[in-house]
C-alpha cells in the first residue's frame, strides 16, 4: 500500500513538474548561455529539487566553479552525488576526478576509481585517465574493494556505493 501511494507521489510530482520544469530547465539555460550564472542556478536549483538528475550534475559543476554562487566544492560534491546517484554518468566522472585530487573532500582513491570506473563504463572517456591513475595509488586489498564496489554499486541502484 505504502508503495503504491509513493508510485502515485511520483507520478504526480513527475507530471506537476513537466510543464514547470521544463520552462525552468530553458530559461535556465538560456540565462547561463548569457551568462548569468546567478539566474541559472536558482532557476536549475528548481528542476534539481525535482530530482532531476542533470540539473543536479549542472549546479554541482557550478558549485565548482565559482558560477554564480561562490565556490564550494563541498557543494559541489552534494550536488554531484544526487546525480550520480541516479546513474548521471558525468556527475560520476566528476565525482571521481575530485576525490582523486582532494577537492572538497580527502583524498579519496577508492572512490576515485569506483566514481571513474561507473562513468567510464557509462561512457565518459575522460574518466578512463583518471580512472587510470587512481588505481597506480591502491593497495590490492584497496583495489579488490573497488572491483567490488564497481561490480556491485550499479545493482544497487547506486546507493551505498561510496
Amino acid at each position: 500500500m505504502m508503495k503504491n501511494i509513493q508510485r502515485l507521489a511520483s507520478i504526480v510530482l513527475i507530471l506537476a513538474c513537466g510543464l514547470a520544469c521544463a520552462g525552468d530547465w530553458e530559461d535556465g539555460y538560456a540565462a547561463y548561455e548569457r551568462q548569468d550564472y546567478k539566474t541559472a542556478v536558482k532557476l536549475w536549483r528548481k528542476v534539481a529539487d525535482t530530482g532531476d538528475s542533470s540539473a543536479q550534475s549542472l549546479l554541482g559543476a557550478m558549485h565548482a566553479q565559482g558560477q554564480g554562487v561562490p565556490q564550494d566544492y563541498a557543494e559541489a560534491i552534494r550536488w554531484y552525488r544526487l546525480a550520480a546517484a541516479q546513474g548521471e554518468v558525468k556527475a560520476q566522472a566528476k565525482l571521481g576526478y575530485m576525490y582523486a585530487n582532494a577537492q572538497g573532500t580527502g583524498r579519496d582513491y577508492v572512490r576515485a576509481y569506483v566514481w571513474s570506473s561507473l562513468a567510464a563504463i557509462g561512457g565518459q572517456k575522460d574518466a578512463v585517465k583518471v580512472r587510470d591513475l587512481a588505481e597506480q595509488s591502491l593497495s590490492l586489498e584497496q583495489f579488490a574493494t573497488a572491483k567490488r564496489l564497481v561490480r556491485d554499486c550499479p545493482l544497487r541502484k547506486y546507493q551505498n556505493c561510496n
